[in-house]
């Protein structure tokens, strides 16, 4: 708060059902506001000074029309195939003596607990993305074990440890058989050496355990699970070795469902746009590979993650009129996309915290989507992670529709959604959620603690409407005033048709919202659009606007400019030429407030003030441009000679260059002001 001049909080849910909390970050905004939680609640009408409160639902064009489209949301749940039962059943077994072994180790343990973690969510995701990381941590384990017998001087045991190590790789790679393939298996077995010598400490594997707590933890969980190999259960490869054998042969239900949706969907419109959410790379992988082969020449786009300029190059390769019909996203993608023109979601699985479900939904039901967005939830409900997610859905809707916030689709409204969800999170950890959910197949403990933490939920949103319920509602008649933004986007265009001049290049009109920005040789450099929802909806289009790179590159190249050479002469009806300065002051009271005005200064020459120029500063500014009288000596000296002196005058007579405080002053730009007759 210190370090900030201007203080702005943005949160979905500022109240947590706590009033001592919420008073707290309410004194960051104000501290003199309430004097304590008890004065809060006794004067809750003063919060319109420091709060608004706004849903989806409020927001809306200037003429009243809604701003977000609608959203529908269907879960698709539907039982496991006999062969995936059976893997699935030892893989609970397999992950239970995991927890159990980490839980008896006490402290020595919680790394084996995080690994065990990140192994169930893998497998929540879908099998085949479990297989390869049990494959993986198979060969693992495996070199592992050699480099025990190597210290052991055992050199018989170590070789033939090795050759499997060997031949997992050449399984697990799809390596040939010849001499180019024997070489690219030893350079993998070199780096996997390497991996197994660079251990993992604690920290990374907790962070590993949580895909959604970054998009880093996101791409390593996979290999975290496959590396870390000191820490293991007993007989841990023969375990493996079994749960491979009995892996299920046939396609996935979770894919096979899919890919019928999919199906179904470009039968009614082959072009239609359609995302696809899975958090791992195996699942991504297996995701991608089914679609190609059931739907050839469709096309699959994946983002994978890597830095934003990766983002952006495959949401363009998605979004482009002739692309994939298909984007496969990671954790990576829940934000920093915009994928408005696609109107279809599937999440293939569904992370443990409902509100990251959420955030991905957010990608395509968002500002610019002009179709109901709709979102499609896969589901084994005979699992456990299944199980859970339908309980919660259950109880979200009971909930609904007990205050009365269920859609005619039976979907539960989306502000009471995020409300509940945003306070369950403060009270449920998932993660122990879900993980002693193994031991309770009949869901008997999980139930009672996520009733518990919904009904805390529920009393601390009414605690939050009774808290805010005298906030001023939203009104579109608050905002008409700013909804007229074409002098500003006028002012923009000005500037940048100015700005670039002296790079030879021109900012040309292509109708009354385009413009081209042309260099000297006649090549267009971009195109721009002032309307948000041509840049939208058109590839080829930018939005022009403050935070374009271009637009930011020329503001920081004139920002550095000396401001006594930005200015401009006028002509206008003044007797003798005057100059017109205008000064950004910031002042601090004894207090600490502060404050900042555009402070004009006009003097003549002989350095008279001209008060009547200054009350009609904003005029001048509109005056038609002329050929300035002063020099640029002579300005710099006028500046120095009787500007400054009566900016300091001024400021002393209002109080703010006294002893009570500090100030400062910078100048902004300056206008000369010469006769029209002159």
């Amino acid at each position: 708060k210190d370090h900030s001049r201007d203080l702005m909080l943005l949160s979905a849910t500022p109240h947590q059902g706590n009033h001592f909390q919420f008073w707290m970050l309410v004194q960051l905004l104000n501290p003199t506001l309430f004097g304590s939680p008890e004065d809060m609640l006794e004067n809750r009408h003063r919060l319109n000074t420091v709060m608004y409160r706004r849903t989806k639902a409020d927001a809306c064009q200037p003429d009243g029309s809604p701003l977000f489209a609608r959203r529908w949301v269907h879960t698709e749940s539907f039982v496991m195939g006999e062969e995936e039962r059976r893997f699935y059943e030892k893989l609970r077994e397999y992950l239970e003596d995991g927890f159990n072994l980490a839980q008896r180790q006490g402290g020595k343990g919680r790394a084996l607990g995080f690994l065990m973690a990140i192994f169930q969510k893998i497998a929540a995701s879908s099998f085949a993305a479990v297989r390869r990381t049990l494959k993986r941590r198979l060969l693992m384990l495996t070199l592992h074990e050699a480099f025990l017998r190597d210290k052991d001087l055992d050199i018989e045991g170590r070789e033939r440890l090795t050759d499997e190590a060997r031949e997992l790789i050449h399984q697990e790679f799809n390596l040939a058989r010849d001499g180019i393939g024997r070489s690219e298996v030893d350079r993998v077995l070199a780096d996997l050496k390497y991996r197994l010598v660079k251990k993992l400490d604690e920290e990374a594997l907790e962070l590993a355990s949580d895909p959604y707590g970054s998009e880093y933890s996101a791409a390593h969980a996979e290999e975290a699970a496959s590396a870390v190999v000191e820490l293991h259960l007993p007989e841990e490869r023969l375990r493996i070795g079994d749960l491979l054998k009995v892996f299920p042969q046939q396609r996935e239900t979770k894919a096979q469902k899919l890919l019928d949706g999919l199906g179904t969907l470009w039968r009614q419109n082959p072009n239609e746009k359609i995302v696809v959410f899975a958090t791992y790379l195996g699942t991504v992988d297996l995701i991608a590979r089914e679609i190609e082969q059931t739907f050839p020449g469709q096309g699959v786009a994946v983002l994978r993650g890597g830095d934003h300029g990766a983002k952006l190059a495959a949401e363009r390769r998605f979004r482009l009129k002739d692309g994939p019909r298909v984007l496969v996203c990671t954790a990576a993608g829940r934000e920093g996309i915009n994928l408005q023109f696609a109107r279809i979601l599937f999440n293939f699985d569904l992370p443990w915290n409902p509100m990251d479900v959420e955030q991905r939904i957010g990608r395509i039901h968002r500002y610019g989507q002009n179709h109901t967005a709709q979102v499609y939830n896969l589901v084994l409900s005979d699992t456990i992670e299944g199980r859970i997610f339908l309980m919660l859905d259950e109880k979200l809707t009971e909930i609904a529709r007990t205050v009365g916030k269920v859609d005619d689709q039976g979907n539960v409204a989306e502000d009471l959604r995020a409300q509940i969800l945003g306070q369950l999170s403060e009270r449920l950890n998932y993660d122990r959620l879900y993980q002693e959910a193994l031991s309770d197949p009949e869901l008997k403990r999980t139930q009672v603690e996520l009733e518990a933490a919904l009904s805390n939920s529920r009393e601390a949103r009414q605690v939050v409407f009774d808290l805010f319920q005298d906030l001023e509602g939203f009104s579109l008649d608050d905002y008409k005033p700013f909804s007229d933004v074409s002098s500003s986007l006028d002012r923009l265009v000005r500037f940048m048709s100015a700005a670039v001049t002296d790079r030879q290049q021109r900012l040309v009109k292509v109708d009354d919202q385009t413009y081209d920005l042309v260099t000297v040789d006649g090549a267009r450099k971009a195109r721009f659009t002032l309307n948000r929802e041509t840049a939208t909806s058109n590839d080829n289009v930018e939005l022009m606007g403050l935070d374009h790179p271009l637009v930011q590159e020329e503001l920081g190249r004139w920002r550095i400019v000396p401001p006594e050479d930005l200015g401009i002469a006028v002509a206008a009806e003044v007797d003798d030429p005057v100059l017109l300065s205008f000064w950004m002051v910031e002042t601090s009271g004894k207090n600490g407030e502060r404050r900042v005005v555009v402070q004009p200064i006009a003097v003549k020459q002989d350095g008279t003030r001209v008060p009547a120029v200054e009350r009609q500063c904003e005029r001048y500014l509109q005056s038609p441009i002329t050929t300035p009288r002063f020099t640029p000596d002579q300005r710099l000296e006028m500046f120095s000679r009787a500007v400054e002196p009566t900016l300091q005058r001024e400021l002393k007579h209002k109080g703010a260059a006294n002893g009570d405080g500090s100030y400062s002053a910078e100048l902004i730009g300056y206008v000369e002001i010469v006769g029209q007759g002159a």
